[in-house]
């Protein structure tokens, strides 16, 4: 079963030490040789971020910061877990863990394609608002246009995640790792899935993301990748 961690910073978070890279860095190695790490990779600061929103067939797009986030993605990785307690175990292991918040997510399916490693990557995160009802027909259309990009090159993976296991947050408070079951006070707009994609640049994501079908019931959150890491 795969889980996916997101790496979680609050606004005033220092930024990462020389010595808290490379100790995720080695964290990340002795996951890949334990086949526990899948993908892993950072994301450019929330100041390069935006979302696209459909409404009344109007794209609307917010440039970031976004005021409104207490806190923002700092990264992201999958690993692989025989269940969710395994899943913790491994996320306490992390030392992004000292930083700040790791949400743990189980996924209900991630699918990889061909990466034709052209053009920048971008991560594109389908945020789900409050009261926020899934119907059949919205996977059809989703599969759909995602079928569209994976042929022409631009996705090379997606995935949606589970409602159960519910998610859960591992944070370091006074010195004590605290663990909450989701959602989350400080998500306002919890994680549905993703999708990982190549394009020329910025801009070129920002359309796709405004033109996924999942605009039309919540905002797409446009991150670039960094880099990933070596699995």
């Amino acid at each position: 079963m795969e889980f996916m961690l997101l790496f979680q910073e609050r606004e005033g978070t220092p930024p990462p030490t020389p010595e808290g890279m490379a100790a995720m860095g080695a964290c990340a190695q002795e996951l890949v040789r334990q086949k526990k790490l899948r993908r892993g990779f950072p994301l450019a600061g929330a100041s390069d971020a935006a979302t696209a929103r459909v409404r009344d067939a109007r794209a609307l797009v917010t440039d970031g910061p976004f005021a409104e986030a207490k806190e923002q993605v700092a990264g992201v990785w999958i690993v692989e877990a025989a269940d969710r307690d395994e899943a913790l175990a491994l996320a306490r292991r992390i030392p992004h863990v000292d930083r700040g918040p790791v949400d743990v997510h189980a996924i209900a399916g991630r699918y990889a394609f061909r990466d034709t490693e052209k053009g920048k990557p971008f991560l594109l995160v389908f945020r789900l608002e409050p009261g926020f009802v899934h119907e059949t027909a919205m996977g059809r259309e989703m599969i759909e246009f995602g079928t569209g990009l994976v042929e022409d090159g631009t996705q090379f993976e997606t995935a949606h995640l589970a409602d159960m296991p519910p998610p859960v947050r591992l944070e370091t408070r006074a010195g004590k790792l605290a663990v909450t079951d989701g959602p989350f006070a400080e998500t306002k707009e919890a994680v549905g899935g993703y999708s990982l994609v190549r394009v020329a640049d910025r801009a070129a994501a920002i359309e796709i993301a405004k033109r996924f079908p999942h605009a039309k019931w919540g905002p797409v959150e446009v991150r670039e990748v960094l880099f990933f890491d070596r699995v």
